[in-house]
């Protein structure tokens, strides 16, 4: 019994002993992996680069960029903003990821490979082969130049956030693309040459973004103004379409499916009028939006009936339009 007794903190001891071991000097296999990827994408040109003083001791922990698990040790986040710089000289080429070189971080949650001229990544190893790291939630690959294909190579990723602003994502891009990523809570596409999106209907699928609560495109060049696209986006609660190329009327029950939103952002376009006859009060319309911005338009009607049915409006941006004369505010 005496044993027994002190048995428990002292293997309680042991392992804290262990977990801080770990901590300060991280698992040989990750810091063999993590050298391999200073190798593939160091550019001795750029002396900025956080990567210049990875290797310089043996406790990857405490290098730049990378964070690990308290308990565990293993490496938990691996931050390569601007590593290889923008500004890369065009005669090198295009550089193209290996993305199988972050397959040992085996509790890898949060990955920025933003800001890095990235065109694209080496046949058969893109980012499909990282659906095995399922603790993978937040995936950074803005500032690229990835073109269309990235979105296919996504598939089977269990991610919460994906941010592909500043890419060159163009033209139309298939909805069915995202029916993978079901777990999805933040989508930024903002930056790009977007279009319009071709579905047929909406994200209703199963297993779509039906978790998806922030989506932003604004700084494209969609121009059609039917937004059926997003019908089945029942969780959304920030829509971003501001600096696009929406013109003349906007049929506002294309909104009526985003029940949850707080905010839209609208501004910097052409737009003239809504085409509604009731306003945003139509059952299961936006009763819970609370900013909605309508500035750098030319709405030039100073009646604001479209407005009825926003009872929670907290913040309305209209500066920057048209409205001349009286303004009919019992709307």
């Amino acid at each position: 019994m005496g044993l027994n007794r002190f048995s428990l903190p002292v293997a309680a001891a042991i392992m804290m002993i262990n977990a801080s071991l770990l901590v300060q000097g991280c698992l040989e296999e990750e810091r063999t992996a993590l050298l391999q990827i200073k190798t593939s994408m160091f550019d001795p040109n750029y002396m900025a680069s956080p990567l210049l003083s990875w290797g310089n001791d043996a406790h990857c922990c405490s290098w730049a960029g990378v964070s690990c698990d308290n308990i565990t040790g293993r490496v938990n986040e691996i931050d390569l903003f601007d590593v290889r710089g923008w500004f890369i000289d065009p005669s090198m080429g295009d550089w193209y990821l290996n993305a199988t070189l972050f397959l040992p971080f085996q509790e890898l949650n949060t990955l920025d490979l933003g800001f890095n001229d990235i065109a694209g990544y080496v046949a058969n190893e893109g980012f499909e082969r990282l659906s095995r790291l399922n603790k993978l939630e937040s995936l950074y690959l803005g500032f690229n130049n990835f073109n269309n294909s990235i979105l296919s190579s996504l598939k089977g990723l269990s991610l919460k956030h994906l941010n592909l602003d500043y890419n060159r994502l163009k033209g139309s891009i298939d909805t069915k693309d995202f029916d993978s990523l079901s777990e999805l809570e933040e989508l930024d596409l903002r930056e790009n040459e977007i279009e319009n999106f071709v579905t047929s209907t909406g994200f209703e699928r199963p297993g779509s973004l039906d978790k998806l609560e922030i989506l932003d495109l604004s700084s494209n060049r969609i121009s059609d103004s039917n937004l059926s696209f997003l019908k089945g986006l029942s969780s959304l609660k920030h829509l971003h379409l501001d600096n696009n190329q929406f013109k003349g009327s906007m049929e506002m029950k294309e909104f009526d499916s985003l029940s949850k939103l707080v905010e839209l952002r609208l501004q910097e376009n052409e737009i003239q009028n809504f085409a509604t006859s009731t306003g945003f009060e139509r059952p299961g319309s936006l009763d819970k939006l609370e900013i909605l911005d309508l500035s750098s338009n030319r709405i030039s009607d100073s009646n604001l009936s479209f407005l009825k049915g926003l009872s929670s409006l907290k913040q309305l941006y209209l500066y920057n339009n048209q409205l001349k004369g009286p303004m009919d505010m019992k709307g």
